[in-house]
């Protein structure tokens, strides 16, 4: 596959394409991190996912018109291959396990889409919040690991897009759940100390 990509560099804030924008090539991320968002009429940033290494924004299975449905964006500074649409049809033509992996990946944007449509229908931002936590939680659990310490990739104002709410809103919940006891915060750390009193106000 080598042989197919060509490799671009980023600085953090680069775009690396723009909402609306058509679809001729996908992207996998070599190193850094990327969020995909898009804006809302009244300016405000919705993340719908942030890529890491060996992520890609590849969600066109070969159509010859696909237009992207979010704005790419690098967080931090990036190196990312790209891959030619023409390429990537052949690829997933010819390779059995690409194609099995691209269905993969499908499958947990749906599921990452369908809760990220759960979270953003809950009104309270202080439960799309705790929500976020939690989901974070389970997902760590699976990986193994210290199981209550969540290691945050993402800022405050990050965090915020991923909810849809306003930073300082972010920032004022949080301090609320540690003072209460169920978290702590530490450098790129959120520490769960009470997983059933944060389930509790999801009631």
């Amino acid at each position: 596959m080598e042989s197919y990509v060509r490799e671009t560099s980023y600085e953090k804030g680069e775009l690396l394409h723009g909402e609306g924008a058509g679809c001729e090539r996908i992207f996998i991320v070599r190193e850094g991190r990327i969020k995909l968002f898009r804006t809302s009429s009244s300016g405000r940033e919705q993340i719908l996912e942030t890529l890491g290494p060996g992520e890609t924004c590849a969600c066109n299975p070969g159509s010859a018109v696909w237009y992207c449905g979010s704005t790419a964006q690098a967080l931090t500074p990036c190196k990312i291959w790209y891959l030619s649409r023409a390429d990537y049809i052949q690829l997933v033509k010819t390779n059995a396990k690409i194609g099995h992996t691209l269905n993969e990946l499908f499958a947990r944007r749906l599921q990452c889409l369908s809760a990220l449509v759960e979270e953003v229908s809950l009104k309270d931002v202080k439960k799309r919040l705790v929500k976020f936590l939690i989901d974070m939680l389970i997902e760590k659990g699976r990986r193994g690991g210290p199981e209550n310490v969540l290691f945050i990739p993402f800022t405050r104002q990050e965090i915020a897009q991923r909810l849809g709410a306003a930073r300082e809103t972010v920032a004022r919940y949080l301090s609320q759940l540690k003072e209460a006891h169920l978290i702590d915060i530490k450098p790129y750390q959120i520490i769960i100390l009470n997983k059933e009193g944060l389930q509790h106000l999801l009631d």
